[in-house]
């Protein structure tokens, strides 16, 4: 049996090195060292549906219901700094959508967090989150996320309104220091065209970032669920342009590779192609061939990758190396029927 026993908890979330376990119950949130199966934190956070621990794991971000059974009167989405043990940050967050999870973001040394608010994205020095925020303008934004790497970047997204297309925009957090409302000029910057909804993929070095985007109705009416793009931009605005896909149809999935030299795209009408591409350039590098694809799995080093089809695909899987000379070599395959995902272990 295990020191720590049976956890009765909704869910759990370990820190990224490890170190920390969250156990979410009905009525706290319970923080465990994992190095001395003790009990760290209790925090008395009743109805808390979701949690997020900093990179570093110096904070953990908690989000609770918004109702009599959740925060009730308080602000129910609240940073606590593991170590003390003190709230340093809440504010009220009207609904919940987990692809939006978490709200507050962090830099990659949990010195700096973001968030976006109606016409602004705040930014907070973490060693004082008790004073004024830097609140970036960025009218009608609907979408932010913090880059990791060790100068982080900001990429945001406003959606096309009345005509006017819309756009995504690259920015460098404002100095320390700064307070208020500030205007920064955009280090990078993209129109988008037909495009509802984009997701931010940031390289892992936080250079580039792949935008895709998609849109409810496909004006070729070749697609029931819509149609889909994929942007690559750099932060340093040297390069925007479209992911050049030589296939028509939708982008199931892009990966970056952990090493940030590289991405791989599964895109297209069934049987889906899958490239990899440039990480600095945007250029294509190696075919993976076409098949009933919709899934990629780089392993954490960056060396093997799976390539799958789950949900109504037959559950194919196709494993590769990467040799040398850059190229990809087949050296596996098998199927896995009825499975909806799959995962790599930490040791690759």
């Amino acid at each position: 049996d295990h020191p720590l026993g049976n956890l009765k908890t909704a869910s759990m979330l370990f820190s990224r090195d490890g170190r920390l376990l969250a156990c979410l119950g009905s009525e706290d949130v319970r923080i465990y060292d994992t190095g001395s199966n003790t009990v760290l934190r209790s925090l008395p956070l009743p109805g808390a549906v979701a949690m997020h621990f900093s990179p570093e794991g110096t904070f953990i971000e908690i989000y609770q219901k918004a109702n009599a059974s959740g925060a009730g009167e308080e602000k129910n989405l609240s940073v606590w700094n593991v170590t003390t043990g003190e709230k340093v940050y809440a504010c009220f967050q009207k609904s919940f959508n987990s692809l939006s999870w978490p709200y507050l973001q962090f830099s990659a040394d949990d010195k700096v967090a973001c968030r976006a608010v109606s016409n602004e994205v705040h930014f907070f020095d973490t060693d004082k989150f008790d004073e004024s925020a830097a609140r970036l303008k960025v009218p009608q934004v609907a979408l932010a996320k913090l880059s990791p790497g060790a100068d982080p970047s900001v990429a945001t997204f406003v959606p096309e309104k009345k005509g006017i297309p819309g756009s995504v925009c690259i920015y460098s957090p404002p100095p320390t220091g700064t307070e208020g409302v500030i205007e920064l000029q955009p280090t990078a910057r993209k129109a988008f065209f037909r495009v509802n909804e984009v997701d931010f993929m940031w390289a892992p070095d936080g250079k580039a970032v792949l935008v895709l985007g998609s849109c409810d109705v496909d004006v070729t009416n070749q697609s029931y669920y819509g149609e889909t793009s994929l942007v690559y931009m750099r932060a340093d605005g040297q390069i925007d342009c479209k992911v050049p896909l030589d296939k028509e149809g939708p982008v199931h999935e892009a990966k970056w590779s952990p090493t940030s030299e590289e991405f791989v795209v599964v895109y297209g009408y069934m049987p889906a192609k899958a490239t990899i591409f440039c990480g600095k350039k945007c250029e294509p590098k190696y075919q993976l061939g076409a098949g009933p694809h919709n899934t990629v799995r780089w392993n954490p080093f960056g060396r093997f990758i799976l390539l799958a089809g789950f949900g109504n695909l037959p559950g194919d899987m196709k494993f590769f190396d990467r040799k040398q000379d850059g190229k990809y070599k087949l050296v596996g395959a098998t199927r896995a029927a009825c499975a909806v995902t799959a995962e790599w272990s930490p040791d690759g």
